[in-house]
């Protein structure tokens, strides 16, 4: 049995009513004559007009039924599946409740405007079709808790092993593994994310930090004349790789995950301020139009 998603949910059901929306509406257009031309201002516009301003609605509802748990309206994901084909639909809808035509005002304003929300809307479904998947791949079916403790763990012997060659590289291995102070969203975003809290990823001189000093190691190591020196050297030198790899991993987690809230604090405002302008388009066409 198929894996159900929101985007195939109930057999495609919204997906097919969106799809019955645009035939039913371009048959319309197509059947309709007006004079001088298309416009949000006929019979039909109108109509198409107040089907378009329902879907926003109940698009924008979405951000209530997801906090309403106790909710008995249908799923989560059939809410989703709706918000995701209803949403597209209104790239069609809308142009022929318009009529495509275009002017500097508040009306052509709140078209664009749905335009820009339901693109971002299709970049979010891409995002959250893709990243989940592309996270659990990337720390190996492991949780973000358990790499960051198999990173602690990793510092520690990295310092221990530093101590049984020398406090120099001791300190080196120290200032390569502490933690940068960073954690916001532009970082994260560009894989150069770390706190103290989270003990995350590093920044871009971390990561610098992190590579010179397995050179230096490696360095030493090749010019060591001690067996137990070299055994040494080797350990740590594996230790500090190991805790580089697992560093990038975590990294590539977060920013991933940081792509789905950045997609977030895009979409959201844009929504409201798509109601506004909605608002603002029908006080205009029925009280100055």
């Amino acid at each position: 049995m198929a894996h159900e998603s929101f985007i195939n949910h109930a057999r495609y059901r919204y997906l097919r009513l969106s799809l019955l929306l645009i035939l039913i509406a371009s048959i319309a257009f197509i059947w309709h004559d007006p004079h001088p031309r298309p416009n949000g201002g006929t019979w039909l516009g109108y109509t198409l007009g107040g089907v378009c301003s329902l879907i926003i609605l109940l698009l924008l509802y979405l951000g209530i039924r997801k906090r309403d748990y106790s909710s008995s309206m249908g799923t989560l994901k059939g809410w989703v599946s709706a918000h995701v084909w209803l949403g597209l639909s209104l790239l069609i809808l809308s142009t022929l409740h318009s009529g495509a035509q275009l002017g500097w005002n508040i009306h052509s304003a709140a078209y664009l405007l749905l335009i820009v929300v339901v693109l971002s809307g299709l970049w979010g479904m891409l995002i959250y079709q893709r990243n989940p998947a592309l996270m659990t791949g990337n720390r190996n079916q492991q949780t973000r808790l358990v790499l960051l403790e198999q990173i602690i763990q990793l510092d520690s012997e990295a310092l221990q092993q530093a101590d049984l060659i020398s406090a120099e590289l001791h300190h080196s291995v120290a200032q390569a593994t502490r933690p940068n102070r960073s954690s916001n969203l532009l970082n994260r975003l560009s894989n150069r994310y770390w706190s103290d809290t989270a003990r995350a990823d590093r920044d871009a001189d971390h990561a610098a930090n992190v590579y010179r000093i397995e050179q230096t190691i490696a360095t030493q190591m090749a010019a060591s004349r001690s067996d137990q020196q070299v055994r040494y050297y080797r350990e740590l030198l594996s230790t500090v790789s190991q805790r580089r790899l697992l560093s990038q991993q975590l990294g590539r987690d977060i920013q991933l995950q940081a792509q789905m809230e950045w997609w977030l604090l895009l979409h959201v405002p844009l929504s409201i301020a798509l109601l506004a302008a909605l608002l603002s388009h029908i006080v205009a066409v029925f009280f100055y139009w």
